[in-house]
């Protein structure tokens, strides 16, 4: 495995923005409130396993797993519910299900099995894998959590599914408290490396933060329940729109076709 020092520097040239710019923009899928630049998030390269499902006919069932320890707020659609809408409005003709694995305080490298468990069970088309929070709040080892990664995502491909990797949240007070960085570049650098799709919650609500369209400083329930909506409500339009656009448009199309 190269060493910490190396993968960090790949993952800042990666994540460059002359290489973003070079991809089409999302924003006009989404709400205006939710977009962000394509130097923040942009476009992966494909699904190909989803592809083939959606060009046979077949539903295209997503799995999400993570390590969150609370459930949504009463009221609030979480973003994997979301998720499943947002889909079905860009995949016309096309049957959507999300199922969710939830695996409270767990490490990277004690979610590969259960996700692998569960992967085996409900054979699904694509797996949305958010990991990397608890591992930096217990400073785990990144070679460690790189170790994880990479055995999670190929028991995922190995039995016939696409994967998305997501990384941790922001919030200006824990991002003072903890050292998510080095994690984040670790997910980045890897995602690229596995040919895999990470998808960048962290740069993504941390652009929301610096550009004043959410307030995590407001502890009032009220805010904190618009700051919950807000980004439940626009991770899901964001997630369904980048993978969407890795979706062949010849399979999307072969079904919509057959159904008109």
């Amino acid at each position: 495995m190269l060493t910490v020092t190396a993968i960090l520097l790949a993952a800042a040239l990666f994540a460059s923005p002359d290489r973003a710019l070079a991809a089409p923009t999302l924003a006009a899928s989404v709400d205006p409130a939710c977009a962000v630049p394509e130097s923040v998030l942009a476009p992966g390269g494909g699904l190909p396993r989803v592809s083939a499902q959606l060009a046979a006919g077949r539903p295209l069932s997503v799995l999400v797993v993570h390590s969150a320890k609370s459930a949504p707020k009463p009221g609030i659609v979480s973003y994997p519910a979301r998720l499943e809408g947002e889909l079905r409005l860009r995949l016309p003709g096309h049957e959507v299900s999300t199922a969710v694995l939830s695996l409270p305080g767990e490490a990277a490298p004690a979610m590969v099995a259960p996700l692998t468990r569960a992967v085996e069970e409900q054979r699904p088309a694509l797996v949305v894998w958010q990991t990397g929070t608890v591992d930096a709040m217990r400073s785990l080892d990144l070679e460690s959590f790189g170790t994880a990664l990479q055995s999670g995502i190929a028991e995922v491909q190995r039995r016939g599914a696409d994967i998305v990797i997501m990384d941790m949240q922001y919030s200006m007070h824990t991002a003072q408290l903890i050292d998510f960085a080095p994690y984040v570049s670790y997910m980045s650098w890897l995602a690229q490396s596995s040919d895999v799709f990470h998808f960048p919650r962290y740069d993504i609500m941390r652009h929301w933060v610096e550009d004043g369209r959410v307030d995590f400083a407001d502890e009032s329930d009220e805010a904190k329940r618009r700051s919950y909506e807000f980004v439940h409500q626009c991770i899901g339009q964001l997630l369904a729109q980048s993978v969407a656009a890795m979706i062949d448009p010849l399979s999307i199309g072969r079904r919509t076709g057959a159904s008109n």
